[in-house]
């Protein structure tokens, strides 16, 4: 069943609201969209505003939640991924985690072929982070988005979906247009 704006409107409980759009996103974006990148950079495309920002975002959520921003450079350095990151905190209006996220990205991209390549290391990424400089201009973002995701509750970054979808219901459902 498709999410509509009267379902997003009657959802009290936040934590019930992102479910329902954690499984409009699972919807429209199986699996089998999802492992191949192709694919998934066209789904997320025609998918509306707001479900694309969500699912941009929701991989550096992971990567906040179990490593650090310094670390989803290592792990996502792919433009059009780091783009729709970007583009997805801007839309959802987490602006200091967003301008923080460019800056990291800036700071990150010129090491881009290094971590591609097999020098870098989940043993020494850490030792290297520091050799190149960045480590000391990274923690502090770490430890504001931390903060703010401590703050936020269980759901973390998540937190601004269901804030976001109740403001701008209009954005998060697929009209049949679209369909």
């Amino acid at each position: 069943m498709a999410l509509t704006a009267e379902l997003i409107q009657a959802t009290e409980d936040d934590e019930a609201l992102f479910e329902l759009l954690s499984g409009e996103l699972q919807r429209l974006l199986p699996d089998e969209i999802r492992e191949d990148e192709g694919r998934y950079h066209e789904a997320l495309a025609g998918l509306p505003q707001g479900l694309r920002a969500m699912a941009g975002m929701h991989f550096f959520d992971v990567s906040m939640t179990m490593d650090d921003l310094a670390w989803h450079f290592g792990n996502q350095n792919d433009e059009r991924d780091l783009s729709e990151t970007l583009n997805g905190l801007r839309e959802l209006e987490l602006t200091e985690i967003s301008v923080y996220f460019e800056q990291a990205w800036k700071i990150m991209e010129p090491q881009f072929e290094a971590l591609r390549g097999p020098g870098v290391t989940s043993e020494n990424f850490y030792d290297w982070l520091a050799e190149i400089g960045a480590k000391e201009k990274i923690d502090p973002m770490n430890d504001f988005i931390w903060d703010y995701c401590k703050k936020a509750g269980d759901l973390g970054l998540l937190s601004s979906w269901p804030a976001y979808a109740r403001k701008y219901p209009e954005r998060c459902i697929v009209t049949e247009a679209a369909s």
